[in-house]
């Protein structure tokens, strides 16, 4: 960390620590909220508890730690003030959080879209695109890991970057500032691609118009922390300014939306059957839905070896048994039909 010759702020010792905790708090509430109704969902009403749900729980326990260690540059390292106002120790400090809490965000996301690619999966019958998503939780385990590991080399010795004065080879302040950018820019990448996708797949299926829209809806809610990692990412040039511990307070404003928010959109479509726990519209067999969907399931996929000739020549059986396959599979994992009797 770059020691700078300070000067007096012209607007004082103000703080926005405080604001900046409100807005914390009330964005990991809502998205711990989510989550806790998402595993109640998964294990008493349609109890299919999956991988998808194990990496949010995980994405949710980063996300409450970045949490805390936000608590703690607010509280100790003065997160929201005037480093003209701060001890040395200070400044050490926030330093040392901050790249924490960088690393922490870069885990947090990956877990979150690792989730969502897993969501889909679950519903996808399709080998191309089953291979699509596969690809895509590979690209983000590699470049997160990337990212994490250039953090991990900011300095040689590492806590050099928060100590001044040590003797050690550090990346300039201009990498600092273009790693944010590229994880920004990859984060914005793989939301479009997670909302974009439900809407492609859902078209070719023979559920109600209103049901169609209603689950695109809610599976392009990642639009969202597009939205709010694509202003994060504009405010990246914070992480080189002399007053950092100010000037990035803005950043850290739109970094827990995108991080929270994201985790409650991912959530978002996995929360339908709670809407219709309490609309009364729970249907009864979980059991004989469950054994459809796995019959339409090995049926499918014992046509799809057999029957590739039929299905270029328009054989109606093998059609209707992929799409079967497909919309059970959709209307299973978002509640549509086969909740449990019991769950009343």
């Amino acid at each position: 960390m770059k020691e700078y010759q300070l000067s007096r702020p012209p607007d004082g010792n103000r703080s926005q620590g405080w604001a900046l905790l409100a807005v914390c708090w009330a964005f990991v509430t809502a998205a711990l909220a989510t989550t806790i109704l998402r595993v109640w969902v998964r294990v008493r009403l349609t109890r299919n508890l999956g991988w998808d749900d194990h990496h949010m729980i995980i994405a949710m326990a980063t996300t409450i730690m970045g949490a805390g260690l936000i608590t703690a540059e607010v509280i100790a390292g003065g997160l929201g003030r005037h480093s003209y106002y701060l001890q040395p120790s200070q400044r050490r400090l926030f330093a040392a959080l901050g790249w924490s809490d960088w690393i922490q965000t870069f885990i947090t996301l990956m877990f979150t879209k690792i989730s969502i690619a897993l969501f889909l999966l679950r519903i996808v019958d399709s080998r191309k695109v089953r291979m699509a998503m596969y690809a895509l939780i590979g690209c983000l385990v590699f470049f997160t890991t990337i990212f994490v590991c250039l953090f991990l080399g900011l300095c040689r010795p590492l806590k050099a970057y928060w100590n001044t004065g040590m003797e050690a080879v550090c990346l300039s302040d201009n990498v600092f500032e273009n790693i944010v950018i590229a994880q920004g820019v990859l984060s914005i990448i793989t939301d479009l691609i997670c909302a974009a996708f439900p809407v492609f797949f859902l078209k070719g299926l023979q559920i109600s118009l209103r049901t169609k829209i209603g689950l695109c809806l809610l599976m392009g809610l990642g639009l969202i922390t597009a939205v709010c990692c694509t202003v994060r990412t504009a405010l990246s040039a914070a992480v080189k300014s002399p007053d950092v511990t100010w000037d990035i307070a803005a950043n850290v404003a739109w970094r827990l939306p995108e991080v929270n928010i994201g985790i409650v959109c991912a959530n978002a479509p996995a929360l339908r059957p709670v809407y219709l726990y309490f609309q009364g519209r729970l249907a009864s067999q979980q059991s004989n839905s469950r054994t459809a969907y796995s019959r339409d399931k090995m049926m499918n996929s014992s046509a799809r070896r057999k029957g590739q000739g039929d299905l270029e020549n328009g054989d109606s059986n093998v059609t209707s048994g992929s799409v079967g396959t497909a919309e059970m599979a959709v209307s299973y994992e978002m509640g549509i039909v086969g909740l449990s009797k019991d769950s009343r």
